[in-house]
């Protein structure tokens, strides 16, 4: 059957047809055909297929292939072994645990808390532990509703509709995370009977999911699903027990504050409480600043290395100007060194894959030298520091030399410095390392949240455009290369550090609204980064707009926003 009959037969109107350009090749359908059905019908439809069809981008928007075209569409099919199907994929087999878990726990509530190791951090919502077996059996169930191949239908709700249902079955939290929506409509996907309130597409069927396991963490266990372009291997596990710490302390201070999740912090904004949450939010980051100065303090007096890193957008400017007031509080007088100023020349400067200079390698510094004046400064010598100029590309010597007092902390902030290729000249008694970075993930329900990842990229895109003058366009386009960056330089590190900061602030996304949307609204429909810039609007769209006038100069939060007592 030719595409064209078959678009007239799908409508049932056989005098209407639109083109539309489907992977840029012209293509005639009915309209309101779906292409799932279009597929359907030339048998690309098949989980057993190598590389199937399991989403679709249109006009730049990635979507699921349920969504209809009526015409002038730009189509793009994307297949499960594309890293832009990842994701989507993770999305389905979190949809397949919710099932599962409501089959054998209907008593309990299992929670996925936040990204952790490679894959997702998941335990009961009442902190009871989970045994070895309830995994094995909680995966044996997932095993099986995969091998099910059942059908992830979208269902489209009127807004008020969807929250009489869920008012109606009891389901209190997803109400709680759907009812400040400005949306007319909702989508909630269906497996069977189970119905879930997904703010994302999901894979046609079940049957698509091809690779996953639950690795035993307790109290709960981590979720790997497959790595990018490669849909049958799961990545190896890789246990960080000072992260996840962190995060799972987090998890349980903001629920003692009543905000474990988009709905309560939703409340919160509209009961007129913020203001008592940006003051137990921002005490509880000085709280951080007090402890790690007086580690410090303790520290030997023959030598203060204050090492601190973290990944783009996490505050580690602030974190160190923080961190070095807490200090003068305790009579010490920190001194900071740039490692910026260590730049070899830009003709020296390494390349990346692309060929472009790789400014993020640790051969684009010189590690030598700056050991060099790190030991002669830690004993009390004179150092001429070098100083780097960005226009030029070289560096140069400063003529009037410095000399540190006994004592006096040293701090070195950038995202080598955990590495231990940075500091060999320095024993680690003479070090305190701090990793810094927004641990602060913001659940939508119990199965779904906005990643640690997306705050920091808003983050990004408000400082990117408030001082750097750069588009939200410009800053998406940046970001994968941002991203691997960290992966290769600083997240391999992070395990190293002494003290970890939760740089992330409970209220955040609520305040930084104010500032991306509106320049996540201006990324034009004919930009290659319009997609994600509709996925970051929806995520937004969760919160309501808070008061920024309420966030204190000496937040760390200022250094993204603006108005910061500190001098960047």
């Amino acid at each position: 059957m030719s595409a064209d009959k078959m678009g007239e037969n799908l409508s049932g109107h056989e005098a209407e047809r639109v083109e539309i350009l489907l992977d840029n090749q012209p293509v005639m359908i009915a309209p309101g055909t779906t292409i799932l059905q279009y597929l359907q019908q030339k048998g690309q439809i098949d989980p057993g297929l190598q590389n199937p069809v399991v989403i679709m981008s249109i006009n730049g928007r990635k979507t699921s292939l349920h969504e209809a075209v009526h015409g002038d569409e730009r189509v793009r099919l994307i297949r499960l072994m594309d890293a832009e199907a990842n994701t989507t994929i993770q999305r389905t087999v979190l949809f397949v645990m919710a099932v599962a878990a409501e089959d054998l726990f209907p008593d309990h509530r299992l929670r996925v808390n936040f990204s952790y190791g490679g894959g997702v951090y998941c335990e009961l919502a009442n902190n009871e532990p989970l045994s070895t077996q309830q995994i094995r059996d909680l995966e044996d169930r997932m095993h099986e509703l995969v091998s099910m191949d059942l059908p992830l239908t979208p269902q489209r709700f009127g807004l008020r509709a969807l929250l009489k249902m869920l008012q109606r079955d009891g389901k209190h939290q997803r109400f709680e995370s759907a009812k400040y929506l400005r949306r007319d409509t909702v989508t909630l996907y269906r497996m069977n009977s189970f119905e879930q309130l997904y703010f994302g597409r999901q894979l046609p069927s079940t049957g698509y999911v091809r690779a996953f396991r639950l690795v035993p963490e307790a109290p709960g266990f981590v979720l790997m699903t497959n790595v990018k372009k490669d849909p049958e291997m799961i990545p190896t596990y890789v246990p960080q027990s000072k992260l996840l710490t962190t995060m799972r302390a987090y998890s349980t201070w903001s629920s003692q504050q009543g905000v474990q999740d988009a709905g309560h912090m939703n409340e919160y904004i509209v009961n007129g409480q913020t203001s008592d949450l940006v003051q137990i939010s921002e005490a509880r980051h000085s709280r951080f600043f007090v402890d790690a100065a007086d580690q410090v303090g303790a520290m030997p007096e023959e030598g203060r290395l204050i090492l601190l890193a973290g990944p783009s957008s996490s505050g580690k400017t602030s974190s160190a100007k923080r961190l070095a007031i807490q200090l003068r509080v305790l009579g010490m007088r920190p001194f900071a060194l740039s490692l910026d100023n260590y730049f070899v020349d830009r003709a020296d400067t390494p390349l990346d894959e692309d060929g472009d200079y790789d400014y993020e390698s640790i051969d684009a510094l010189k590690v030598d030298l700056f050991n060099e004046h790190l030991k002669a400064l830690m004993d009390g010598q004179p150092v001429n520091l070098p100083t780097y100029n960005f226009h030029t590309g070289t560096g140069s010597i400063s003529t009037t030399p410095t000399v540190l007092e006994q004592g006096m902390p040293l701090l070195v902030e950038g995202i080598h410095a955990l590495n231990p290729q940075l500091t060999p000249a320095i024993s680690d008694a003479q070090k305190l390392r701090i990793y810094v970075s927004a641990l602060c993930h913001m659940n939508i329900d119990n199965f779904s949240y906005i990643k640690t990842t997306d705050t920091r990229l808003f983050r990004r895109i408000v400082r990117d455009a408030k001082f750097r003058g750069y588009t939200a366009s410009e800053t998406l386009a940046r970001w994968p290369k941002v991203r691997l960056g960290e992966e290769k330089h600083i997240f391999p590190f992070q395990n190293h550090a002494d003290l970890f900061f939760n740089s992330g602030l409970t209220y955040e996304l609520a305040v930084l609204k104010l500032w991306a949307e509106p320049r996540l609204a201006a990324v034009d429909p004919d930009d290659k980064n319009y997609g994600l810039a509709r996925t970051l609007i929806d995520l937004l769209s969760l919160l309501l707009p808070m008061d920024a006038s309420q966030v204190p100069p000496t937040s760390l939060l200022r250094e993204f926003i603006g108005g910061s007592g500190f001098q960047y």
